[in-house]
């Protein structure tokens, strides 16, 4: 299932973010750089200080026994289109529809404050999340530097139309 995120999720959240960074860019992105965002207790107050966003759409699926298996951090009203920051699901529990459920209520949560579209990056380089996203209808939309690591790039995805991935999320 999933739900809002809560204050007490925030520990578990930041935890799964740091150990997916660690295991899918270690080979794409420079260590030194990396290891940068392999700290718990950055990875704590930055969404902290990002739950605190007006807007901030923070999600967690829960697998059958209650755990965290996953999130997704969006900002709806940051910059000129939607912005899905994160969506990270445990390794182990992945290709079990738990990253899908995530991007379509995350998509549901930003269609209810009332816009249409959305957009993400993807680290370059990264295929599995690349295919993922193109699967439920991603359309490509070209490279755009991180801003945060110099030669890292973002391989863009945008949903014009979030109701490609809300009206089947019922």
């Amino acid at each position: 299932s999933v739900r809002e995120a809560a204050a007490p999720d925030l520990d578990a959240i930041a935890g799964i973010k740091v150990r997916s960074w660690a295991g899918t860019y270690g080979p794409l992105i420079d260590p030194a750089v990396l290891q940068g965002h392999l700290d718990p207790a950055r990875e704590l107050a930055a969404l902290r200080e990002a739950a605190a966003e007006p807007n901030t759409v923070l999600l967690v699926a829960q697998d059958a026994a209650g755990q965290i298996a996953g999130f997704s951090l969006a900002f709806p009203a940051r910059g000129p289109e939607p912005l899905l920051e994160s969506l990270h699901v445990l390794r182990e529990l992945q290709s079990r529809g738990v990253g899908t459920l995530l991007l379509r209520a995350t998509a549901a949560a930003i269609q209810s404050r009332g816009y249409t579209s959305m957009r993400l990056g993807v680290i370059a380089g990264n295929a599995g999340a690349a295919r993922f996203y193109q699967r439920l209808g991603g359309a490509f939309a070209g490279l755009e530097p991180t801003g945060w690591a110099e030669g890292v790039w973002h391989e863009v995805y945008r949903w014009p139309d979030l109701s490609v991935l809300t009206r089947d999320a019922a």
